[in-house]
């Protein structure tokens, strides 16, 4: 199931207009693996929609009387596969805190305040983008559990990135190891990328983070590293930690931007090449 969340400022205007169309469009298509959703950057929680966008959605007998007001989250930013902020603004607020490979923007202006007209102006131009936004989030890549038949991908990523990679076997092993928590990143049916980690009595321990290298520059990693902080956090982990090689700049990075913090080293951990471990936590 993919997910897409519109977003505007107060999620009470633009953004819960483009959650009910899109939903009757998605019913329409007889589209059932997209999910919608919809918040604000700035919304305060729990507000009705605005009243003439009630109105309006009633003419197009969609019933919006319930619907509740909320402001982008740590669980809305996990589980979105594509933000589609509803103008530059919002996506100048959205790329502080998202990767930009899953957002894209939609102009369209602010009917907040004015007419009726406005507000189905405004309607039309969010419907005019339904076709495309599926399209592309069709093909979005997905994070998806580690079964069986991803561990002979899940090899060849290892051979693309390591220089003492696991083998399709250590994989087999982990697939049925209770401890063991492996997210996929896929494109399709096509793995390109993947984290995996052992949680030990709310202890969570990262063994690998990897992404072909066609696949890189794009995010993915971050996505990966959030999306199991996020896991990490639903089962009430203590905490998080991993080591990493002193010279991997990209990867120290990554996890510092994460909030992880350096909290000790391993000498010679590494081989081919012989190098030190930095152990960061989180």
């Amino acid at each position: 199931m993919k997910i897409v969340t519109y977003i505007c400022n107060g999620n009470t205007c633009r953004s819960p207009m483009a959650e009910a169309m899109y939903r009757r469009y998605l019913q329409m298509k007889k589209v059932d693996n997209i999910k919608v959703m919809s918040a604000g950057t700035s919304a305060f929680p729990g507000e009705k929609a605005d009243e003439k966008v009630t109105k309006l959605m009633s003419k197009l007998k969609i019933d919006i009387a319930d619907y509740k007001s909320k402001r982008v989250n740590y669980e809305i930013l996990n589980e979105t596969d594509l933000f589609v902020c509803l103008d530059s603004s919002v996506a100048v607020t959205m790329a502080e805190i998202c990767d930009n490979n899953r957002m894209i923007t939609i102009d369209t202006k602010n009917p907040n305040g004015r007419d009726e007209k406005a507000y189905a102006d405004c309607a039309k131009s969010i419907y005019d983008s339904f076709e495309m936004i599926t399209n592309l989030i069709l093909s979005t890549p997905e994070i998806c559990q580690m079964t069986e038949d991803d561990t002979e991908q899940l090899a060849y990523i290892e051979k693309e990135c390591f220089s003492n990679p696991w083998s399709k076997n250590a994989f087999m092993e982990e697939v049925s190891n209770p401890l063991a928590r492996f997210y996929l990143l896929k494109d399709e049916k096509k793995v390109i990328g993947y984290i995996g980690a052992h949680n030990i009595s709310g202890e969570v321990y990262i063994t690998n983070i990897a992404v072909l290298p066609d696949y890189r520059r794009h995010g993915y990693a971050k996505r990966l590293l959030m999306f199991l902080c996020y896991m990490s956090e639903k089962e009430d982990a203590s905490f998080i930690t991993l080591e990493v090689r002193r010279s991997n700049e990209a990867a120290i990075s990554l996890y510092e931007k994460c909030g992880f913090e350096a909290v000790g080293e391993r000498k010679s951990f590494y081989s081919d090449p012989k190098e030190d471990a930095i152990i960061y936590k989180l």
